[in-house]
Order: structure tokens, then sequence, then C-alpha cells
């Protein structure tokens, strides 16, 4: 929610002369942003939020970016975000179990304070992330240095006690367009019907290879990750298990014929739904690719991803999933590392 004085900043086409800070949570707003639209974020829109409300004095992102696409930092540098970087702290236990430390998080507190002490003139404070650990920065901002503070998250994964901290927001929302979704539909289909003869479309692998068979104007290839993991929430796509000849097991990942975007975008192929139908669990409490390697025929070498013995045709029939509801095994046998 913004208030009116805010919408009203802009007058005549000119943006008001006051200086803002701008401070973003980047792991946090990424992964907010694709698991809601499926997309990588758009720091050109940040900015644009952003000066709205003033100069961009001050703005800074942080994170390990190494462990990020290589794109991001590039795109922080055109959007004019300084991408603050700290690598997470590596620890061990006492059983040896290695253990990951964000140090982003506490190196944005103490960067905001020091902004806020030695800025006076900075009155508007815009804080990208949706994590409710920073309450407490976000008090002492507002109620002891008489900052203007406004969370600018994801919808969804907000924390409503930091939006209550603060008493503004300002969401980041990102347009879906069924266009973009129909076209991706459209794409997977012709990798799949492209696939030689002895392979079978996998997760991991659709989502290095789609980018030959798209516009990427339409979707650009560093989103198309994130699309595949969308669409298999959503179920376009779903996971099924199959056989070869050799009695090994293979999770193949295939377009859901019976979805309704599906049914728009592949009409030809689509199929109506079947009585016999079960709406059986998704693989969610499962990696993706940890599933598609435990399940993966023996002898597959790396260059033929997918590929299983041809000798023996796959087993017939819709799309079906046979995880043991609720026991993480799989006809009974446990899926190896679980």
């Amino acid at each position: 929610m913004v208030s009116e004085g805010t919408l009203g900043r802009q007058s005549n086409g000119e943006t008001d002369s006051k200086e803002v800070a701008v401070f973003i949570d980047y792991e946090n707003i990424r992964y907010s942003t694709i698991n809601s639209f499926g997309r990588e974020p758009n720091p050109l829109a940040w900015r644009d939020k952003a000066l709205k409300y003033g100069l961009m004095s001050v703005a800074r992102a942080y994170a390990d970016f190494d462990q990020h696409p290589p794109q991001a930092r590039t795109r922080l540098d055109v959007a004019g975000f300084e991408a603050q970087h700290y690598p997470v702290k590596r620890t061990s236990d006492s059983h040896g179990r290695e253990k990951l430390a964000s140090r982003s998080d506490l190196n944005l507190v103490v960067d905001i304070i020091n902004t806020a002490l030695v800025r006076p003139d900075i009155e508007v404070f815009l804080l990208f992330t949706g994590d409710k650990d920073f309450i407490r920065l976000v008090t002492t901002l507002r109620n002891r240095l008489g900052r203007r503070v406004v969370i600018c998250g994801v919808p969804g994964s907000v924390s409503p006690d930091l939006v209550a901290a603060a008493g503004e927001e300002d969401t980041i929302e990102m347009t879906q367009s069924a266009d973009v979704d129909i076209a991706v539909i459209q794409a997977i289909d012709t990798y799949i019907k492209q696939l030689h003869e002895g392979f079978v479309p996998t997760q991991s692998h659709m989502s290095r290879t789609l980018w030959r068979f798209l516009d990427r104007n339409l979707l650009p290839s560093e989103h198309i990750e994130a699309k595949v993991m969308e669409f298999l929430r959503k179920g376009v796509l779903t996971k099924r298990q199959t056989i070869n000849g050799q009695g090994q097991e293979l999770v193949t990942t295939e377009v859901n014929l019976q979805h309704p975007l599906v049914i728009r975008a592949l009409p030809s192929l689509a199929v109506p739904a079947s009585s016999e139908d079960v709406d059986d669990p998704l693989l969610d409490d499962f990696d993706d690719d940890e599933v598609d390697e435990a399940l993966e025929p023996v002898g597959v070498e790396a260059s033929g991803e997918g590929s299983i013995d041809t000798s023996a045709p796959l087993e017939p029939g819709r799309y079906q999933r046979r995880f043991t509801r609720g026991t993480g095994s799989w006809r009974g046998r446990p899926i190896p590392g679980s």
C-alpha cells in the first residue's frame, strides 16, 4: 500500500528532488520472485519503483553472488545498484557436517544504520525484503532515527509483522502473460519431438536445452529453469516413472495433456480427462535433480542424459506418480541418499 502522498511525488513528469536509500536482500527477493512468478527478478523495475520516491543516493544489493547466476551482477549494474558480495561462512559441526551461514544480512543491517547516522538528509529508506528478521532494524529506523521506511517485497512472501513495523508497503509485481506460457509449452513440445530415439525428456536437460526453441524476447534463457519449475508446481508439466528393458527406473518430465493451458497450446495433442485418473501427489518431497539421478538407468553417459535401453518399449499409460504417499519410497524401496 502506497500513501497518496507517495503517489503524488511526481508532478509534471519531474521526479521529486529528495534522496532515498535503497537496500536489497537479494537472495530473499530473487527466490521469492522465482517462486511467485516463475522468472528471474528485474532490477530495472526496482529502480523505477525507487525513483518514485526520489533520487537514489544509495542503492545496494547484498548476497553471496557466487550462489547466483553470473548475469545477476550485470543486471544490477545496469539498473544502478551496487552488488555487495559477502561469501557465506562455511563451518563444520561436531559430526563433520558442513554448515553455511550468510554474512549478507549482518552487513546489510550495519550499512543501513551507518547510512542513517552519517546521512541525515536521507529521509526515506526502501528495504527490499520480506524477512521478519529485519523487524528490529525497521523499528530502529522509524522510531528512534525518525526515518520513513517502505517495505518492498514479493506478495505472499512478506512478513505482515515487518510491514506493520514499517507502516508502509510497496509490493513488487510482475505481469504474467498466458501468451508467453503458451509459447513455452509449444517450445517444450518441439524439444520433446526432436529428441533422438532412445532419449527421454528430464527436467534438468529440458531446462538446459529449451532456449534453442524459444524467442529470447519472450523469455530470456536465464528465466527458463524457473519457468520449468513453475510449470511443475502448477501441473503443466508432470513427472512419470518408467521402466526400461533392464528393469531400471527412470523419471521423465512430460507435458500434462489434460491441463487447460496445454489444451490451448497443443489442441491437436490434448486428451480429455479420464475417470480413471487419480490425483496422485507430486514429487514435492524430493529435490528434482536428486530424484532424476537416483532413478536414472545405470550406464547412462553424461552426454546422453535421459538415454534408455530401447530394446524394450517404455511402459505405456498416462502420467502416473508411484511414490508411496508420505513415505519417501518408490514401490517400497527407499530413494538412495534419503
